[in-house]
């Protein structure tokens, strides 16, 4: 979710190779730029109730999805950081949390006004909602609730890089890891025993998000430069044993955000790692095919505007929908009601369910169109009052 974490080469072995294979262009590192905009691609999608991506709901979007972008956000963990907390504390804050906090402010008010309008969607401004509400449901205004994420995403790195302060005696990553999986095993449990509401979401969410973030660490540590097996036995694999999942009969998704669901204290971290395994090969094949769209390369290095904002975009949508059926003979069977009750009603024209792909595609580049205007904007901003470009906001 870091605009510049794609922007230079990976430290260790994997550097040469990946270069070599064209995953890396001019410096990016392709491979994680792809699996970022599929997983932003996964949510959007999923808050559309559509699975286009699944394998055949082999490999289920609510299985692996959110653990997938603590993944990609533990692999670009710096080594040292834990010697420059206050460093680390400073960038996160300004590059992380600072924007959410400014986006929840806007939304805030976006809301009220709406309030106003008859809309039921959000709470009310409050210091609460501004503050507090970020770190337990994420969801206090609702057209921003996609991006509750953000603030869990960094307690989970201010855990990572206080414990790897106090465990910076230890050398070996797997055994960092295993301590990261305990604590991730033990959330689980809290969760299981009802313990998932107010203040315990916040901890537990943080809990079992922080495996996810190690497995990213970790990957680039130690297991990156093995990572060689052939496509068609990984895969293989994969599917196999997702297929052997399946037939169990146990659940296999679950909700991150309010940590509910789990089907056993293991099973969600194996269901997250096969689908994080699974993507992250697909991501490295397509780097190859993909290392020279801007585009693809604008997505992923800007999904915290797609995570931000894509609800609002739905929103848009459906507000140009009630325009035309308002003013025109267009689009008869618009439900205004759902439309100011119903955060996640979608109109269809026709009831055709086709228009789920316009929906998808219109909530994808309708933030990516807003970023890069602001983008314009603050270079315009930065060049013409400060006499250099400006910082942006990065996640």
């Amino acid at each position: 979710m870091a605009e510049e974490r794609f922007n230079r080469i990976p430290a260790g072995g994997e550097g040469t190779a990946q270069a070599q294979k064209g995953q890396l262009h001019t410096g990016l590192n392709m491979q994680f730029c792809i699996l970022s905009a599929l997983g932003m691609f996964f949510v959007v999608d999923g808050h559309l109730n559509n699975s286009y991506l699944d394998i055949g709901g082999l490999v289920p979007y609510y299985s692996f999805h959110m653990p997938l972008f603590a993944f990609i956000s533990g692999y670009f963990y710096k080594k040292g950081s834990e010697d420059r907390l206050g460093a680390y504390t400073k960038k996160k804050v300004i590059r992380l949390l600072g924007p959410y906090m400014v986006y929840n402010l806007i939304y805030g008010l976006i809301a009220q006004g709406l309030h106003r309008a008859g809309f039921a969607f959000g709470g009310d401004l409050s210091l609460w909602n501004l503050l507090v509400e970020p770190f337990i449901t994420g969801h206090q205004f609702e057209y921003n609730l996609a991006a509750w994420f953000v603030p869990a995403l960094f307690l989970v790195e201010m855990a990572n890089v206080l414990l790897r302060r106090l465990l910076r005696r230890v050398d070996s990553g797997y055994v960092v890891f295993l301590l990261y999986l305990s604590i991730g095993v033990c959330g689980i449990l809290l969760a299981g025993s009802g313990r998932y509401q107010g203040g315990w979401l916040t901890l537990v969410r943080m809990m079992f998000l922080l495996p996810c973030y190690g497995a990213g660490t970790l990957y680039k540590e130690k297991l990156e430069a093995v990572d060689r097996a052939d496509h068609a036995l990984y895969f293989g694999i994969i599917l196999a044993v997702q297929l052997v999942l399946a037939l169990s009969g146990r659940p296999l998704i679950y909700s991150v955000a309010f940590c509910n669901g789990f089907t056993g204290i293991l099973l969600p971290y194996v269901t997250a790692a096969l689908g994080i395994a699974f993507w992250l090969r697909v991501s490295r094949i397509l780097a190859g095919a993909f290392k020279d769209s801007r585009y693809i390369r604008y997505f992923g290095s800007h999904t915290y505007a797609v995570m931000m904002h894509h609800i609002m975009a739905f929103m848009a949508l459906k507000t140009l929908f009630a325009a035309l059926a308002k003013y025109t003979p267009l689009f008869v069977g618009f439900s205004f009601e759902q439309y100011k009750t119903d955060l996640w009603y979608c109109y269809f024209p026709k009831d055709l369910p086709q228009f789920r792909v316009v929906y998808l595609i219109w909530a994808i580049v309708l933030p990516l169109l807003f970023q890069w205007g602001f983008d314009q904007l603050r270079r315009y901003w930065g060049r013409e009052v400060l006499g250099r470009p400006r910082a942006g906001f990065k996640g």
